[in-house]
């Protein structure tokens, strides 16, 4: 058979080192299992030496897009009124000071009754003001005569521009007075028009939302975790996003800008806050998102599954000692994909490995063994 032609050194102190190998250290096992160069080909080895790297693990968080306070902004009127004309669509991209809504208020009209009011006072004060300087010029008035006019100009005019404030404050603009009495209504900044909700003919309050605009180059996230991953989990990290509802969007990369912790009916979690680079897809709030951050697992090796024979459910490599012996040495798995990432303890950078042919070692130690 050809398991014959294999023996065994039961002390790794016969194994001399040589140019095509490494010898194990002491805590290796002592079984070594020694081949011919032909004996190698046959079985088709391969062998390659290790190199010691950082094992990742790629923890997925769950979240939805946010956007702050600064970035979105509501759309309402100062009076009360009607609305008359609608110039918005939900979708919509904006520039701030773009015409949105038009409406007629009452109070509206009686502001402009004031400020015409108002004008003819000033006005008046206006003449009185230029006479009184004239007649003093002349010598036909007092200077106390010409202090109080220009006493009752100057409070004209205060009056006046208070109610110049007023019509600005709710959309009208003084020059444009004489016409029909209407509010014009403005994006305050520019972004997409999320939400609508005026419709021709209602009647609005003050304050009252009628549409809402977001930023879109301004846009955040907010993905959620366990507590138990805070220790790790730090500002600066890089994060992948994805937008599993819109696939047209590539994945993002981004970086943690903060972790805080929020306690809900469920436990205790952590909010991990990242900004969203802009795309050329329109986002807004409350998209679904997924976030992907690499933790290290530790320090290891990573080879492919032929590189590992077992026996029973313990995990091997075979190191390729002195005169083309193999030696088992047991090894921890750490994870496994397309490769196998296992741990560091056990084993030392440049050792070589049997990289292809492991579990025929495995089979072929351990059948003679038990022979």
């Amino acid at each position: 058979m050809f398991s014959r032609l294999f023996t065994f050194s039961f002390s790794l102190a016969l194994v001399s080192c040589t140019s095509s190998g490494y010898p194990p250290e002491e805590k290796l096992s002592s079984d070594t299992l020694l081949l011919s160069e032909a004996q190698e080909r046959g079985a088709q080895l391969e062998w390659q030496a290790l190199r010691l790297d950082t094992v990742w693990e790629e923890v997925r968080l769950v979240g939805r897009t946010v956007i702050l306070a600064h970035a979105q902004a509501q759309v309402h009127s100062r009076v009360p009124g009607f609305i008359e004309g609608i110039f918005v669509r939900e979708g919509q991209y904006v520039q701030a000071g773009q015409v949105l809504f038009r409406l007629y208020s009452s109070q509206v009209v009686d502001l402009e009754r004031q400020y015409g009011e108002a004008r003819q006072r000033y006005l008046a004060a206006m003449r009185r003001a230029a006479q009184q300087e004239s007649l003093r010029a002349s010598q036909l008035t007092s200077l106390a005569e010409v202090a109080t006019a220009q006493a009752e100009l100057r409070q004209a005019q205060s009056q006046l521009q208070a109610i110049e404030t007023q019509l600005r404050l709710v959309g009208v603009q003084p020059d444009t007075l004489g016409r029909l009495p209407e509010v014009v209504l403005r994006a305050p900044i520019s972004g997409y028009v999320t939400q609508v909700t005026a419709s021709m003919g209602q009647y609005i309050l003050p304050e009252q939302p009628l549409a809402h605009i977001a930023n879109p180059h301004d846009l955040h996230a907010d993905l959620y975790i366990s507590e138990r991953e805070l220790g790790w989990i730090k500002p600066g990290l890089e994060v992948r996003l994805r937008f599993p509802a819109i696939p047209e969007i590539s994945p993002l990369s981004t970086r943690v800008e903060y972790v805080a912790q929020m306690q809900d009916s469920a436990g205790t979690h952590l909010i991990v806050h990242v900004r969203i680079p802009h795309t050329q897809y329109p986002l807004f709030a409350g998209i679904p998102i997924e976030g992907y951050i690499r933790r290290p697992l530790g320090r290891g090796f990573l080879v492919p599954s032929e590189a590992l024979g077992y026996r029973g459910r313990e995990a091997y490599v075979f190191v390729r000692a002195a005169g083309g012996g193999w030696v088992p040495v047991p090894v921890r798995e750490l994870r496994r994909d397309s490769l196998v990432w296992i741990a560091a303890d056990a084993l030392k950078e440049g050792w070589v490995i049997a990289w292809r042919g492991a579990a025929f070692l495995a089979s072929q130690l351990w059948q003679v063994g038990q022979e």
